[in-house]
């Protein structure tokens, strides 16, 4: 329900989800507002904080879902601006959010040819200053202050891509990006920009006077010319310009193809035997094959039908039709895109796009992030041998007690799902079935929030959704359990819908600015966890329990901000840093202790996860782990292998695969399929850069050994990590941060033993 907003009382209607103590939303005082009721509405007066509420209950906002929807009510509120600290008090939300998503597809041109032209008069009033009154305020902070404003509106234009309900509102905003992205592009590259920046350099003596942090801002602007070309004769500047604009239209192109496949395949229910009952139930109908089920692959659907199901002929259809989506369509994209970003590469005066890429990150070069992967593959390949060797004798077992005479000695990549899910059950006794029963998504969600809450000094607060574009969306405060400063606000939208997007992710949508206003960070987390239906709630497995702390950490990121330049603001880290809190939080999700906090019944809250199936859980956290981390190096050898200077590996991109997965991974594709032609992260910003995520999780495993001795709830330790790493952002090295916290350098032993190889 969109928000309602009178200028001539200041008060706003919202619809919002009541929490379990009314305390919780933080209002101090509220306005009462004439109601005319009917049958469908009843009111309620609550006390807070000595003011009287009026909370009018709407039965329409329910469904028949009623013991697992909470209910809805209106609330008027009266509109206060924030105070100079920001404590306390109550605030604008509009003011603080500042996120004006467009309802209607061609709002999208109207909006970004005016940002287009803001932007632009900001960048002409700089260039205009005389070079004698150039100072950092005037040119770098102003760019900065103009750079922060450009982000809200930016994210507002671009962000429905991933999450509208309207497909004509996705494909306007996909076309936003795609001009943003090239008018980037062109402001990035524009001389007369450079120039006014060298020219405030060089008046202020290159600005030896200022703070560390302030001089950062100076040495990354002109590094950003930098990457960019400034340093090029026009003609390569131009030729370096049309590149990146054509490598940006592939990558927009590319990820809506994959948000908009509906692949769906239609199978019976002795084809989905194994599947259980609760899992089935979610599954759409064939209306025109009675008795039989669309499985779709989306992930709620498609992985536990492949942990699940005994059928390997099943299996073998949806992991085909998984590793050929938009095959077609996207694999010219890919392969252009890889000699485009080569082409670029060579005229910015390097030998090939991993280089390029690489210099600007914690890796340094190319050869280190090779050097590398090369160690932990050699280490991990005799181990992965031996996990299949296991999982082959699982397989002939499984045949033999089936009675199933057509048995093979090789584990298929449509076989390691379902028997790396049946080892799990029979050496460890974990069935994920029977542990999902214990983790319902709210009380996964109340779980992680406590410990995120207690670890790191913050306090959750559930809000109005201000803007919800769906009915599923929720939205949350951040305060400072210290000094109870508001720190920022974050989204939630968790279950699949068709043009949403398809993953796990994390979007930071307005970043920290104290430059000339203060602007709050705002996040948005989008996820596709299993929906709830008629007779059960969402139920999460612990992979998904995982995942949700994982994006949390993200958010908390984000949130945990103090700096004063957007451009640093949250995850603006070096990538190969930036999924480093994210995986060291995801440790306590494998502590009893953590484990017993955030898991009930969802038949009965009173009962936590058993701690023997947590143990055993726990047990199992490094089940084949080799493979596991092999298949992650079979990503991140073939992204680095495709941004190589070797010109063989831009075409044929689905043999290169195979061949990858074979050598790498020890699990041959299926013929005629590639993969590669899904795999978002190397058209969506992490080209050249997947190995981020085991290269970093040496870090995590490291810094989460300190929680270990220490204590994993220890909040002193929480709130140093967050001073010391969360709330820089990139306004240091990463590597600075990390050692801060630690007090040392990093051990690469802690990881090995957290993966079961030390």
């Amino acid at each position: 329900m969109n928000n309602i907003i009178s200028n001539s009382n200041r008060v706003i209607t919202r619809i919002f989800k009541v929490s379990p103590s009314i305390k919780s939303l933080h209002y101090t005082s509220i306005s009462i507002v004439n109601n005319n009721n009917n049958n469908n509405t009843c009111t309620t007066n609550i006390n807070n904080s000595n003011n009287n509420i009026r909370l009018f209950k709407s039965n329409l906002l329910n469904n028949n879902n009623n013991n697992h929807i909470r209910n809805y009510y209106t609330i008027t509120q009266p509109l206060y601006k924030n105070n100079n600290n920001n404590n306390k008090t109550m605030y604008d939300i509009k003011e603080a959010i500042k996120l004006d998503f467009p309802t209607k597809p061609e709002d999208f041109d109207i909006r970004t040819e005016k940002l287009f032209k803001e932007y632009n008069d900001k960048i002409a009033a700089m260039i205009a200053i005389p070079k004698e009154k150039r100072t950092f305020a005037n040119s770098f902070e102003a760019m900065e202050d103009a750079d922060a404003h450009f982000s809200v509106e930016n994210s507002s234009l671009t962000f429905p891509a991933n999450m509208s309900t309207d497909k004509a509102i996705r494909d306007a905003s996909n076309e936003a990006e795609a001009k943003i992205s090239k008018f980037l592009i062109k402001t990035t590259m524009r001389e007369d920009l450079y120039q006014a920046y060298v020219e405030a350099i060089e008046q202020n003596k290159g600005f030896v006077d200022l703070d560390d942090v302030s001089k950062r801002l100076v040495t990354k602007t002109m590094e950003g010319f930098e990457k960019n070309g400034l340093q090029l004769e026009k003609s390569k500047r131009e030729q370096l310009e049309v590149l990146k604009s054509k490598i940006s239209d592939n990558g927009v192109a590319f990820s809506k193809n994959i948000a908009e496949d509906k692949t769906k395949i239609s199978f019976s229910k002795q084809e989905l035997a194994g599947v259980p009952e609760n899992i089935l139930e979610g599954f759409e109908k064939d209306a025109d094959k009675p008795g039989n089920y669309f499985v779709s692959l989306k992930y709620p659907e498609l992985l536990p039908t492949m942990r699940n199901c005994e059928i390997a002929s099943t299996r073998k259809r949806l992991e085909y039709a998984n590793a050929t989506k938009c095959q077609e369509i996207n694999t010219p994209i890919l392969e252009e895109t890889f000699a485009l970003r080569k082409e670029a590469a060579n005229l910015l005066g390097f030998p090939d796009h991993s280089s390029y890429i690489t210099k600007y990150l914690m890796s340094k070069s190319k050869q280190n992030v090779q050097a590398f992967q090369k160690k932990m593959i050699d280490l991990l390949l005799p181990y992965g041998r031996k996990d299949l060797e296991h999982l082959v004798e699982l397989k002939k077992q499984h045949y033999a007690e089936k009675g199933w005479t057509d048995f093979e000695p090789v584990i298929k990549s449509y076989d390691y799902p379902f028997y790396n899910n049946l080892l799990l059950q029979r050496q460890y006794q974990v069935d994920q079935n029977e542990v999902q029963q214990y983790f319902p998504l709210q009380v996964v969600v109340d779980g992680i929030f406590g410990v995120y809450q207690e670890l790191l000094n913050l306090k959750i607060i559930e809000i109005p959704p201000y803007n919800p574009w769906h009915p599923d969306v929720k939205m949350y405060a951040i305060r400072d359990k210290n000094n109870d400063r508001l720190m920022g606000h974050f989204y939630l939208d968790l279950y699949p819908r068709e043009g949403k997007y398809s993953h796990a992710a994390v979007w930071p949508l307005v970043p920290r600015s104290d430059v000339n206003q203060h602007q709050l960070p705002v996040a948005g987390m989008l996820c596709n966890f299993t929906k709830p239906t008629a007779d059960t709630p969402s139920l999460l497995t612990h992979d998904e329990v995982v995942t949700f702390c994982h994006e949390m950490g993200h958010v908390m990121h984000n949130m945990s901000t103090t700096v004063k330049y957007p451009t640093f603001s949250g995850t603006s880290v070096e990538r190969d840093a930036v999924e480093f809190p994210s995986q060291c939080f995801e440790c306590w999700c494998w502590k009893e202790e953590i484990l017993d906090r955030i898991s009930a019944h969802h038949k009965d809250h009173t009962k936590k996860l058993p701690a023997d199936l947590a143990k055993r859980l726990i047990a199992a956290k490094n089940l084949n782990s080799a493979t596991f981390y092999l298949r992650q190096l079979v990503f991140s050898t073939f992204d680095m292998a495709v941004h190589s200077d070797k010109t063989e590996y831009f075409t044929n991109t689905a043999e290169h695969w195979r061949t990858f997965s074979r050598d790498v991974g020890l699990l041959e594709v299926q013929p005629g399929v590639n993969p590669a032609a899904s795999f978002g992260h190397i058209m969506g910003g992490y080209d050249s850069q997947y190995y981020s995520y085991m290269w970093s999780e040496v870090f995590s495993a490291d810094v989460f050994s300190v929680f270990e001795e220490q204590g994993v709830m220890n909040s002193a330790l929480g709130q140093k990590l967050r001073d010391t790493y969360l709330a820089v952002g990139g306004s240091q090295d990463s590597t600075i941060g990390i050692k801060n916290f630690l007090g040392r350098d990093v051990k690469e032993d802690n990881f090995l033993k957290s993966i079961g190889l030390a």
